[in-house]
C-alpha cells in the first residue's frame, strides 16, 4: 500500500477493513465458527475481488459513517450563528456529501480491484481536505480483541497519524449476515480523527500565530464571559449557548468586524463553532458582546454540554481576524505554509 498517495478515506477504510478480517479471525478462534469464511476474506483483499471483500465489509455504511461524523465536524466550524439551524445543517450536509462520498467509494474500489489508486488533475474541494489531513500517513498500532456486545463483536482500532503525529482510533462493529458469517457493518471515530488533526493543526499554527495574536489583544482583549443555554431549533434536538463576553476595545482606526470562534470541550471531545461581532459605529473601552454558539447534536462535545450542562473551564473564546473599517485586517493563520 503506497500510503502517500491515499485518501484519507481510503486509508481509514482499507486500513478498517482489513485489520477487520483479523479481528473476524480471532472471532472465529473464540467461537470456532466458519472458519473458511476467514481465509475467503483475506483472500479477497489479497486478490483484490471487490465482490468477495464487499461480502466481509459493508463499505457503503462505513463510508455514510465516515461522512456523517467528519461532515458534522466541519459544518459545526463553518456555519455562522446566524444561520446556525438544524435546517442548515442539514442542507449543508447534503451538498457536501456527494462529493466526500463518491471520491471514497471511487478511491475504495480502484484499491480494492487495482491495489491503487489514481487522481485528477483538479482534485474537488472532498479530496482537498482529505489530503491536508494526513491521513493518507496513518499506520495501525494496537487491535484490541473482539468482546462479545449481545448480538455483536466490538473491537477498537488505534491509528497514529505520522504527518500531524497523533493517535486516534475506531471502534468496529461486527454482525452476523444472513449466512451466519461475520461482517463489519459500522466504524465510529471518525468526528474523534477530525478533531485530532484540528487541534494538531492549531498546535503547528500556534507559534506563527503568536506575534499577531498579541497585536489582537492590544485591540481587542476578552476579558471575561457569562454562558447560559437555551433551547435551539423548533425541532428540539438541539440548544443554543448564548454567551455574553467583556472585552477591552482599543484601536487608532475604527473597526468594522471582529470575527473568531468558539470551543467547547477539551481533549478528544472538542467542539468549534464561528463567531461575528459588528463593530461599525460602537465605542471603545470595556464593553459587552452577545455571541451564541448552536450546540450540534451529531457532537460529541456539544451533546455533554446538553446532558450535564455547561463547565466554564471548557468553553474557550478566541478572536482570529479583526477587520477595520477601511478595509484592512489582521487576521490568525488557518493553514501551514505550502
Amino acid at each position: 500500500m503506497d500510503k502517500k498517495i491515499l485518501l484519507v478515506i481510503v486509508a481509514l477504510l482499507i486500513l478498517t477493513a482489513v485489520v477487520g478480517v483479523g479481528v473476524y479471525q480471532n472471532v472465529n478462534q473464540l467461537m470456532n465458527r466458519n472458519p473458511s469464511a476467514t481465509v475467503a476474506a483475506r483472500q479477497a483483499v489479497e486478490s483484490h475481488d471487490l465482490a468477495a471483500f464487499q461480502k466481509f465489509v459493508d463499505v457503503d455504511a462505513l463510508i455514510d459513517q465516515a461522512a456523517a461524523e467528519i461532515l458534522s465536524a466541519q459544518i459545526n466550524e463553518t456555519i455562522a450563528p446566524t444561520a446556525y439551524s438544524m435546517d442548515q445543517l442539514r442542507l449543508r450536509y447534503e451538498q457536501l456529501k456527494p462529493d466526500f462520498v463518491n471520491s471514497a467509494r471511487a478511491a475504495v474500489d480502484e484499491y480494492i480491484t487495482s491495489g491503487k489508486v489514481t487522481f485528477p488533475t483538479e482534485l474537488t474541494g472532498a479530496q482537498k481536505f482529505l489530503l491536508k489531513s494526513g491521513a493518507a500517513t496513518c499506520e495501525i498500532k494496537t487491535v484490541t480483541k473482539p468482546q462479545l456486545d449481545g448480538d455483536e463483536q466490538i473491537a477498537t482500532v488505534i491509528f497514529y497519524n505520522t504527518q500531524m503525529k497523533f493517535n486516534f482510533e475506531l471502534e468496529l462493529t461486527l454482525t452476523h449476515d444472513a449466512d451466519g458469517n461475520w461482517r463489519i457493518t459500522d466504524a465510529k471515530g471518525f468526528d474523534d480523527f477530525y478533531t485530532c488533526y484540528r487541534r494538531a493543526l492549531r498546535q503547528k499554527l500556534d507559534s506563527l500565530n503568536a506575534p499577531i495574536v498579541r497585536q489582537m489583544d492590544e485591540i481587542f482583549l476578552v476579558k471575561s464571559f457569562r454562558a447560559q443555554m437555551t433551547d435551539g431549533d423548533e425541532y428540539g434536538f438541539s440548544q443554543t449557548l448564548e454567551l455574553a463576553i467583556t472585552a477591552d476595545v482599543k484601536s487608532d482606526k475604527p473597526l468594522e468586524k471582529i470575527i473568531g470562534t468558539i470551543t467547547l470541550g477539551k481533549g478528544d471531545r472538542e467542539s468549534v463553532a464561528p463567531f461575528e461581532i459588528d463593530m461599525l459605529g460602537q465605542s471603545q473601552g470595556v464593553k459587552t458582546f452577545n455571541i451564541t454558539k448552536t450546540l450540534n447534536p451529531f457532537i460529541r462535545a456539544d451533546v455533554d454540554a446538553m446532558k450535564h450542562g455547561l463547565k466554564k473551564r471548557e468553553i474557550k473564546i478566541e478572536v482570529t481576524e479583526i477587520i477595520f473599517a477601511d478595509g484592512s485586517n489582521l487576521k490568525q493563520l488557518d493553514q501551514l505554509p505550502e
